[in-house]
């Protein structure tokens, strides 16, 4: 163009002539309208994303709720332990109490292990796909025993659901690695991943109003293995046909984006990487550091308290699946409500402070169900606390994101943004520890539940010392303009 020797329009030509069929960025520009909504157009792995995402949110709340709760009942049956008492027996040596939060460490260890591994493989090797379809069919047939969970199999589907959440890790981590190279307009990608966004929370709610009815409607409110038999069974016809269709027809093969650097190996690349780019942050950005400690633990007491809270009131409230399930639909739906406190308290104070705030009602909410929720007759109470965790929660994602994109230096954008999302899963595992060690050594579940205050308090101090947004974006420009005089 700059030589005269083609057009705008040539250019364009050539461009939209040469467009791959296996190139997601490559969308038919015609399609503004379409390209970012249901069905997505032309752009098939958009639809297969969609999709993949209905098949992960059905199995979230299939296996954690439904499931989860049910085999707590289980256990409970075979530890001898009566309805609306704190079970202090045992079944195959540990409390029931603790099977949810044992889950939770196996979720947590394989999301914070397997991350820089995952990335490794997208990057260095051509075997995305294939790892994402064998991922994919192992998940399915670990789901398919789950539907004949009975007192007899409790144990068995336990160890199960445990296997399954690490091969979950692995498809999530593949799925994810496609979500970028949807296009190449950030505003496009941002569109197509707030309607992706939107088709999961969607999915869970129906999904939850769906087997809550029909568990209703068949007099099963109170059957918890009925119930989740129930939830299973429409979890793995749904995700087998889906997730087939997109994994096997809509998405396409990758190439390796770079080759292996010289004396190094694809399975230890990522964690090299990782080192160097936490050692940058730590030297250059340390607000930046600050406040990805913040996150880590923030983010894993949050995480864990979703599954502590279910385990809370199965066993001082005698929570039946359909219960638990209605728990969860008022934490989704508070959350989504949740996201607008962010933008009303930015107009007040600043975006840390605000952070801070989250997380000490956070904490405040938690230590007031363990003084006040202590049995059945406080459902309704529990309930209305959980409300309270769901809009905290929404606030907190939402105001976390804002200084994230605030004080990420410019440039360096992919980096640092995948060492936010490392940051809220490298201690995921160990709140859900700590709860479990304290559970199994005879604690209270209502002393335990407060261990997650710890985190909360720790992510608040760091927030303290990363100091004002303000003051984190100066310090990255100061030195970004050291290293840049250092160069010359």
């Amino acid at each position: 163009l700059a030589e005269g020797k083609h057009t705008i329009n040539e250019e364009i030509g050539k461009s939209r002539m040469t467009a791959s069929d296996d190139d997601p960025s490559s969308a038919d520009p015609h399609q503004p309208l379409f390209f970012h909504l249901p069905p997505y157009g032309e752009h098939l792995e958009a639809r297969g994303w969609a999709f993949d995402s209905i098949g992960r949110s059905l199995s979230v709340v299939g296996n954690a709720v439904f499931v989860g709760t049910a085999l707590i009942h289980l256990a409970r049956n075979d530890a001898g332990c009566e309805p609306d008492e704190e079970c202090t027996g045992r079944a195959h040596g540990i409390r029931p109490s603790s099977l949810l939060s044992l889950y939770n460490i196996v979720i947590g260890l394989a999301s914070s292990a397997l991350l820089p591994l995952l990335g490794a493989i997208v990057d260095h090797t051509h075997h995305r796909l294939l790892l994402a379809r064998i991922s994919a069919v192992a998940y399915c047939a670990a789901l398919f025993p789950m539907i004949f969970l009975s007192q007899s199999t409790w144990f068995a589907v336990a160890i199960l659901l445990i296997v399954n959440a690490f091969i979950g890790w692995i498809h999530t981590g593949m799925a994810f690695a496609y979500l970028p190279e949807m296009s190449n307009d950030r505003k496009v990608l941002g569109r197509l991943n707030t309607s992706f966004t939107a088709i999961q929370f969607g999915t869970g709610v129906f999904f939850i109003v769906l087997v809550v009815g029909i568990s209703a409607a068949c007099g099963w409110v109170d059957d918890s293995l009925a119930t989740a038999r129930l939830a299973q069974s429409i979890n793995f016809t749904v995700t087998v046909v889906i997730w087939g269709y997109s994994w096997f027809v809509l998405f396409k093969p990758r190439q390796a984006m770079s080759t292996v650097p010289d004396g190094s190996w694809v399975l230890t690349v990522g964690f090299q990487k990782l080192y160097h780019t936490s050692i940058h942050i730590f030297n250059n950005h340390k607000p930046l550091a600050w406040f990805y400690a913040a996150i880590a633990f923030s983010e894993s007491a949050t995480q864990a308290l979703l599954l502590i809270g279910i385990t809370y009131s199965i066993e001082l409230l005698n929570f039946s699946a359909t219960e638990t399930g209605i728990t969860v639909l008022i934490l989704l739906v508070s959350s989504s409500m949740g996201c607008y406190i962010s933008p009303f308290s930015l107009r007040r104070v600043s975006p840390v402070r605000s952070n801070q705030l989250c997380l000490f009602l956070l904490g405040v909410s938690t230590a007031g169900v363990a003084a006040f929720v202590s049995n059945a007759n406080q459902k309704g109470l529990f309930y209305l606390f959980n409300a309270f965790w769901g809009a905290c929660g929404g606030w907190k994602y939402t105001v976390e994101r804002f200084i994230t994109i605030t004080i990420i230096p410019e440039g360096q954008d992919a980096e640092l943004m995948g060492m936010y999302l490392f940051a809220g899963q490298i201690l995921s595992w160990l709140p859900p520890l700590v709860f479990t060690v304290m559970n199994e050594a005879g604690v209270s579940i209502r002393i335990s539940m407060i261990s997650l205050l710890i985190f909360w308090f720790v992510a608040i101090v760091c927030l303290q010392c990363m100091g004002s947004c303000d003051y984190a974006v100066s310090a990255t420009q100061e030195s970004q303009s050291a290293a840049v005089v250092e160069l010359e």
